[in-house]
């Protein structure tokens, strides 16, 4: 399937910083479904969607700068790299959703947040509050989730249950440490778990490993 003009533009600037491309482009995947079936809680359209999976395929490229606030790397190469195809206010807004994939939530005291318009800081917002549940998804790196299913379960709480062939207790307990956003922007309550409870029997005379995890 051929590539719309912004994603393939910003797929051109992620293979020039290749160490995380294979990460970058699981969580875009991951944020095209969470967003998908979020659609009744945020309320975005087709054109959000193509600038979510834009800040998801560059939200690591700043980890060739530095590993130590790479989010803040990324904004700055996102606005310095040739994005033909982004007007100036998807380009920054682009910027801004890839920077808040961790660490602090969106704040006008941050200059590139400030100089966002309103609707566009909040639809800022939306979007960040997505991509941090799917890079936690993706914690250890390793495509661990392949679907979410997501349901209302009530007023004000939600419930995303994944599926795959990965460690999905360690993937579900990496989009938990970072929803704390989402829960913010949308006045949720969200609970994140997998589709099927892991199998903890041992056989017998096994010992259980550590699992080596990279973080995200």
């Amino acid at each position: 399937m051929e590539l719309a003009p912004k994603v393939r533009c910003a797929l051109d600037i992620a293979r020039q910083h290749p160490a995380e491309l294979r990460h970058a482009q699981q969580v875009a995947r991951l944020c095209e479904r969470l967003f998908d079936a979020l659609q009744a809680l945020h309320g975005l359209g087709a054109r959000e969607r193509e600038l979510l999976v834009c800040a998801a395929l560059l939200h690591d490229i700043g980890l060739s700068v530095s590993i130590s606030a790479h989010h803040k790397h990324s904004l700055r190469l996102i606005l310095e790299s040739a994005l033909p195809a982004f007007t100036p206010e998807e380009r920054l807004l682009v910027a801004n959703v890839a920077r808040y994939h961790r660490k602090s939530h969106p704040s006008p005291r941050h200059s590139e947040f400030a100089d966002l318009a309103p609707p566009a800081r909040e639809t800022a917002r939306r979007l960040a509050a997505i991509i941090r549940i799917a890079d936690g998804l993706d914690r250890a790196h390793e495509d661990a989730v392949s679907d979410a299913d997501v349901w209302q379960v009530g007023e004000k709480s939600w419930t995303i249950r994944v599926s795959g062939s990965g460690d999905l207790a360690f993937a579900c307990m990496g989009a938990r440490r970072k929803a704390g956003l989402f829960e913010e922007v949308f006045d949720v309550r969200l609970t994140i778990e997998p589709a099927v409870e892991p199998d903890t029997r041992l056989p017998e005379g096994r010992t259980p490993n550590k699992p080596k995890h990279k973080t995200a």
